[in-house]
């Protein structure tokens, strides 16, 4: 039996132990909140000139004003200011557009848009197949300058994402312009829109032609079938159309560039400590002719797969020169439901060969479209025969 001595002692012993682990508890608080804050990398100073600036606005400010606003503004200024184009903050609304879109699934009416330069408006630069939109009967070219009889000539775009937002299942009439003058009002009900990246034809009854307009979610295996089955509808060539594309996952790149190339690197990208991580192929291989169409507007995973085929002599490419963004981007969840995306890291062809240090990729036949030919290519309206990229296209594998 202990003594009241003891008892004494051990007392104190654990009462020693407690107050010990209170204190390290507080340090690593103390340490954690302030590495969070910057207090050890002196980025403390702009956190604390920033409280400051919120205060001020919140003791001297006359108006009203939305809290939340002012942060999203401030973290897309914060992202803004490292001026790298592929960086950029994603407000919730934003990010959850975002993932939807990135999956080649989006909730709207079926259509992407662009300002107007004559009529104000949303111009309709694209209707996407079996969409709410198509079904209405919108067109490439129309205008749409009403939403719901309110007048939308004067918006921009970022503006237009608020009422142009509804619940799956709400309608909304649309004031359209066409291209004949007319006004119309249309209909339009809202619905979930699945949009295939890939469209393909038989051209010269031997020459698989295939767009693929992103490299989302889905775009490979939409790709490899569209590969497949022309090569056993009697393909001995291919056509590669990445014009317009703006690029996507690195998943979905290699999945195609491993279905089309023999065994070797595919993908080698560069952390910015400068470590490679490299991904390879596998020894299957389609071994036929190809070209591959690109443009202006080609870029990130598009004019890295034109390069990497021609690098294989796999194909030629034929068309503009492509963008040079040779960045690769991670999308980080914020806690305030937002995201950033930001540049991590770059990625070199198997040459290691930067596309941007170079200006992007340079077709071995250049060949830019007049601007009555690209205004109706990128509306859809192009016709085949008209398409001078696409006859030269085929000019270099007609009899290969």
């Amino acid at each position: 039996m202990l003594n009241n001595t003891e008892k004494r002692y051990s007392l104190k012993f654990v009462l020693t132990l407690m107050l010990l682990a209170s204190a390290l508890t507080c340090l690593v608080i103390a340490l954690t909140f302030g590495r969070e804050l910057g207090v050890f990398n002196g980025k403390f100073r702009y956190v604390r000139e920033f409280s400051e600036l919120l205060t001020l606005i919140d003791e001297f400010y006359i108006g009203e004003y939305d809290m939340a606003e002012v942060s999203a503004m401030s973290k897309w200024g914060a992202v803004a200011a490292l001026r790298d184009r592929y960086s950029y903050y994603l407000t919730p609304e934003q990010y959850a557009e975002h993932l939807e879109s990135a999956n080649n699934r989006f909730a709207g009416i079926g259509i992407s848009i662009t300002i107007d330069d004559y009529a104000g408006g949303m111009l309709v630069l694209h209707v996407f197949r079996g969409s709410p939109a198509e079904t209405a009967g919108i067109v490439s070219g129309d205008v749409i300058t009403g939403f719901d009889g309110e007048d939308i000539t004067h918006l921009m775009i970022d503006e237009t994402r608020n009422i142009f937002a509804r619940p799956i299942g709400s309608t909304v009439e649309l004031t359209v312009l066409r291209e004949t003058g007319v006004v119309e009002t249309i209909t339009v009900v809202y619905d979930f829109v699945f949009v295939d990246p890939v469209s393909y034809d038989m051209l010269y009854e031997t020459i698989g032609y295939i767009a693929l307009s992103n490299f989302d979610t889905g775009s490979a295996d939409s790709f490899i079938s569209a590969v497949d089955g022309l090569i056993e509808s009697g393909a001995e060539a291919f056509i590669f159309d990445v014009r317009n594309n703006g690029g996507g996952r690195v998943s979905e790149l290699t999945g195609i560039l491993d279905h089309l190339l023999p065994a070797g690197e595919i993908f080698i990208a560069v952390d910015r400590h400068g470590n490679e991580d490299i991904i390879r192929s596998g020894p299957g291989v389609i071994d036929l002719p190809a070209v591959v169409l690109v443009n202006r507007y080609s870029f990130s995973a598009a004019e890295y797969f034109a390069a990497m085929l021609r690098e294989y002599d796999y194909a030629h490419i034929v068309g503009e020169q492509t963008t040079g963004k040779s960045r690769s981007q991670i999308l980080i969840p914020l806690s305030c439901g937002g995201a950033m995306r930001i540049s991590s890291g770059q990625y070199l062809t198997k040459n290691r060969v930067s596309l941007y240090d170079v200006g992007g990729v340079t077709p071995d036949y250049l060949l830019e479209m007049s601007e009555d030919e690209f205004t109706l290519f990128r509306f859809g309206n192009l016709e085949k025969e008209d398409d001078t990229q696409l006859q030269l296209a085929l000019s270099l594998l007609i009899g290969h």
